[in-house]
């Protein structure tokens, strides 16, 4: 199957007074066509800057796409220009951004931030088309009283209800690639369960071609991802079926972020385990492995070799020394 979006060798660097921050330092990742692919890691993995550098939208200064390609419908969206890219943003690829209150616009009303969607793309329907089509969707993603939203101010709205919006905004123009990073942060349980349903509904029903869901919660992967890539220093450190890895993981990171997950079938006075240490500082990676600074499984070649991704079982891929017996590269070795 061809992928929908495929990134190969992708850095993305910021520039700064204390040095050169490496935040996405090598990424190869392909996403299918009606997956939803998970990308886990601890918070300074790089996770949300690969989303940003999908869309062109790191800062600069301080940060920069270096190197790599991103190829998505046959075209490379780091060689189109500004224009083209911004007609690529909305309608064809969609983010939702972890906190709706600070990516809502504060002084625009919800219904006139759902309609500049629409207009953006579709300059033809404005006033009333427009309105209509805003309304549609408000009411698709569980709004109540739409006419009554569409007039207030996102300070108005709960927590929950602004992350309706946000959804809203993302999917009214039918796009091929939902990103969502981290939906559901600062959202109580059962809320984070309504929102991540109704994802998953709305993709079914707009026919969305795939998500990226960027998360930490690897319960929330479980229950809704059908790939899974484990993240960390930068690099894609594994990558499997969601079965396969919960059932069988091969890397000790992504070992260790599933030992840490609670138990309710454990001895109650038993520790939560944890992995030690803690993510280096992307200014100064190790030079071999990323994780060798805290993986209890180092030896010899770990610290000063980096591995590179390969195929270990059938679409399971790895990026670890204990599994350099294996062949296939996936993209391109970096």
């Amino acid at each position: 199957m061809t992928p929908l979006l495929q990134i190969r060798g992708l850095r993305t660097h910021f520039f700064t007074e204390s040095g050169v921050a490496k935040a996405v330092d090598g990424v190869d990742l392909d996403i299918r066509p009606g997956e939803v692919l998970g990308l886990v890691g601890e918070s300074g993995s790089g996770k949300s800057v690969t989303a940003l550098s999908i869309l062109r939208l790191v800062p600069d200064p301080p940060g920069r796409i270096v190197d790599g390609e991103i190829w998505f419908k046959g075209r490379n969206l780091l060689a189109l220009s500004w224009e083209e890219i911004r007609k690529v943003r909305g309608r064809e690829i969609s983010m939702i951004f972890q906190e709706p209150m600070t990516s809502l616009n504060p002084v625009f009303t919800i219904g006139n931030q759902v309609m500049e969607m629409i207009v953006q793309h579709e300059p033809s329907a404005r006033g009333d088309v427009a309105r209509r089509r805003a309304l549609q969707m408000l009411g698709e993603v569980g709004i109540p009283e739409p006419e009554t939203r569409m007039k207030q101010y996102p300070h108005e709205l709960s927590g929950g209800m602004r992350q309706r919006i946000m959804i809203a905004i993302a999917l009214v123009m039918n796009p091929a690639l939902l990103i969502a990073d981290e939906p559901t942060t600062a959202l109580d349980v059962t809320i984070q369960a309504q929102i991540l349903n109704l994802m998953l509904e709305l993709k079914t029903r707009h026919e969305a071609g795939a998500i990226l869901l960027i998360t930490h919660n690897l319960a929330v992967v479980a229950e809704t991802c059908d790939r899974v890539a484990v993240m960390y220093g930068g690099k894609i450190q594994e990558v499997a079926p969601v079965r396969d890895l919960f059932r069988n993981p091969l890397h000790p990171y992504t070992r260790g972020l599933l030992a840490s997950l609670p138990r309710v079938d454990g001895p109650k006075a038993e520790r939560l385990t944890t992995i030690p240490g803690a993510v280096p500082d992307i200014h100064m990676l190790p030079p071999g492995c990323k994780f060798t600074t805290r993986c209890p499984e180092r030896f010899e070649p770990c610290p000063g070799l980096e591995p590179p991704l390969v195929e270990r079982e059938p679409d399971h891929w790895v990026r670890c020394h204990l599994h350099d017996d294996c062949h296939g590269y996936f993209g391109r070795h970096s």
